[in-house]
């Protein structure tokens, strides 16, 4: 099918019909560029699809609706390449860790021995009131931010920020006491 042809049809028909002729091509080409993986091959081209669909509806006119698509693809090919390369760097083959990561047992006995529920109750005996009835609100009864928004008569927005400081004030006693 010529692709001069394609550009006077509506969109939705258009990226139809390019779904239907390229999709396969352009995932062995994707396929091939990123050694097998198959996941990371229909990503790529499920994204491209999915740029040329967003621009096309933008109301942009793609001369040579194949080309544009190789080239998408190949833009996200490069990028999952690149994310795969640094994955690859984060991460510490079992042998590795195994031999470097040494435990010393007074640590763990330390660690076994601590009573946490304890730890908890003198960090809850910090807090102001306000902050002790938010937490337990929130942290004990489980209830949602709205719930707790009705039930003390203020938006679920000035929860949220409650909480976040909440949050943010046991953080920082925690650190400051070496936890």
């Amino acid at each position: 099918m010529n692709d001069k042809n394609r550009i006077r049809k509506p969109a939705d028909k258009l990226v139809s019909e390019c779904f239907k002729e390229y999709r396969l091509k352009l995932f062995r080409y994707c396929l091939a560029r990123l050694d097998g993986s198959r996941e990371d091959a229909d990503d790529c081209v499920q994204d491209a699809f999915l740029v040329f669909q967003k621009t096309l509806a933008e109301g942009k006119t793609v001369e040579n609706p194949r080309a544009f698509l190789y080239r998408t693809a190949e833009n996200f090919v490069k990028r999952r390449k690149e994310e795969n390369a640094k994955a690859a760097k984060r991460n510490v083959p079992l042998e590795f860790a195994e031999n470097t990561v040494t435990v010393e047992y007074d640590y763990l006995r330390a660690v076994d021995e601590t009573d946490y529920d304890l730890l908890a109750e003198k960090l809850i005996n910090t807090l102001t009131p306000n902050e002790k009835q938010l937490y337990d609100l929130r942290y004990r009864q489980k209830n949602e931010v709205n719930q707790i928004a009705g039930f003390l008569g203020i938006s679920p927005a000035a929860v949220s920020m409650r909480l976040m400081r909440l949050r943010d004030k046991v953080k920082q006693i925690v650190y400051a006491k070496g936890g």
